[in-house]
């Protein structure tokens, strides 16, 4: 395992040279590229607005997803404007000086030759003239959707929107609404149109820039579970295992969660969101753990299982062991041009003849591992600028090169009270797939076998 922490010290160990201004993984050409299809997508006649996220309270604000893929830019309270007859480029910056409290070394308009420059927009102009910008416009793209970032996924973060505007005593419009009203007062012959699916639609494949990035995520979060899996042992709390994923993420990835971390030990695995990772490890029991890191705005996703006492039992040997084969097949089957259906019947068919006579003597399989074979969607949820990315309706269309999701098939033994699964982000090759998350171990005599070995991250 020490080549991912070698890959981990290269990738991010270094950072006193960096411009933490602007975006470190992705050129002007890239940037401007994005912008140019978005003005293809939206037809000659229209123009498209991206907000970014608002001013926040706390140390760390966080940037909207969509506005950083257009941008580069961490700067709050901007928008991009994007015209469709020519791709013409706006972005307009608040004064770096409007906010008290906050850090000096911000971006606004004051820097906006530079930002002009440096990141490849036609024009660079402050937020007080967008309302003159917009005047004449008679059909604006605006995606309508809540801030997505900083660990809060665009599902979230509507859905979190959705319930405070119908509470009876909070009745907060969410922040698009209020756009779009503010956007019909002042130009009542304005159309807007959603924006949603066209930019999911360009978010879907990722360049080779993006994949990188997502590669070092995925580094970061196999660390997580080969350091966790090491430290494990009967009478640690769930919270240190937690500890040690914000201890990597902050020593080594300079960045935060993606999501909550899930450290469940016990019974608290069938609970698929588990957070509070307050309970006792006991011997006999396995550990699922599920996290990723929001790195640089993009995330991975992983999931490990694993015994407290470093040997698994001979019913999670089976059942988990089983699991890890349909896992392995479904992976091994990826490639571009591929229905996500066909995959699945194909590794249900060699499952079914290979592997049941292996696992289950009889032929007989349980409920849920039967249920598991004949139905869900293993290739779960796409992965990018946050963990469940906004990338549109995808899984009933044809699988394409550079798109990066997860595979993760899983069974509930509710009798048992336990919920099996494994997981890894992967991207797809060309003439096949690679695991992102793929050094952490899955095979169960390895997994046993890193188990014997102290953690090289903490000394518990």
């Amino acid at each position: 395992m020490k080549d991912v922490l070698q890959r981990c010290q290269n990738a991010f160990m270094d950072i006193s040279g960096q411009d933490l201004l602007f975006t470190r993984d992705f050129t002007s050409d890239e940037l401007c590229a994005r912008r140019k299809r978005l003005a293809e997508r939206i037809g000659p006649d229209a123009v498209a607005l991206i907000p970014a996220a608002p001013a926040q309270t706390g140390h760390l604000a966080s940037q909207d997803a969509t506005f950083y893929y257009f941008t580069g830019l961490d700067v709050l309270q901007s928008f991009l404007l994007v015209r469709g007859k020519d791709g013409h480029s706006t972005i307009f910056l608040p004064s770096r000086d409007e906010v008290e409290g906050e850090p000096g070394d911000r971006l606004g308009f004051e820097e906006g030759d530079m930002v002009k420059h440096r990141l490849a927009f036609d024009e660079a102009r402050p937020v007080s003239q967008l309302g003159e910008a917009l005047a004449g416009v008679r059909t604006l793209y605006l995606p309508f959707a809540e801030t997505e970032g900083g660990g809060v996924t665009r599902f979230q973060a509507n859905a979190c929107a959705r319930k405070r505007e119908e509470t009876e005593w909070d009745g907060v419009e969410p922040r698009h609404k209020v756009l779009m009203r503010k956007l019909n007062e002042r130009f009542p012959a304005m159309t807007i149109m959603d924006a949603s699916d066209i930019i999911g639609r360009l978010r879907r494949v990722k360049s080779p820039a993006e994949i990188e990035v997502l590669r070092q995520a995925g580094h970061l979060s196999a660390l997580i579970m080969i350091e966790s899996m090491k430290a494990t042992r009967p009478g640690l709390c769930e919270s240190r295992l937690e500890a040690i994923a914000k201890y990597i993420y902050a020593a080594y990835g300079n960045c935060d969660l993606g999501y909550g971390v899930i450290a469940a030990s016990g019974k608290r695995i069938v609970n698929g969101h588990y957070h509070f990772n307050n309970s006792t490890l006991a011997d006999g029991e396995v550990v699922l753990m599920d996290c990723g890191p929001d790195l640089r705005h993009y995330a991975s996703d992983i999931a490990r299982i694993w015994p407290v006492s470093g040997t698994y039992s001979d019913w999670h040997r089976q059942i988990y062991g089983f699991i890890v084969e349909y896992h392995n097949v479904l992976i091994s089957l990826i490639k571009p041009g591929i229905l996500a259906q066909d995959a699945y019947a194909e590794a249900r068919a060699r499952m079914r003849r290979d592997a049941v006579p292996r696992f289950f003597a009889d032929g007989k399989l349980p409920e849920p591992i039967d249920r598991m074979l004949s139905g869900g969607g293993p290739y779960n949820h796409c992965v990018g600028l946050s963990v469940h990315d906004f990338v549109g309706k995808w899984r009933d269309e044809v699988i394409e090169e550079g798109m990066v999701f997860v595979v993760d098939p899983m069974a509930m033994f509710t009798d048992r009270q336990q919920y099996i699964r494994v997981e890894d982000t992967i991207v797809v090759t060309r003439d096949g797939c690679e695991r992102l998350t793929g050094a952490a171990p899955i095979d169960l005599d390895e997994v046993e076998a890193l188990m014997k070995v102290p953690s090289s991250i903490f000394a518990l």
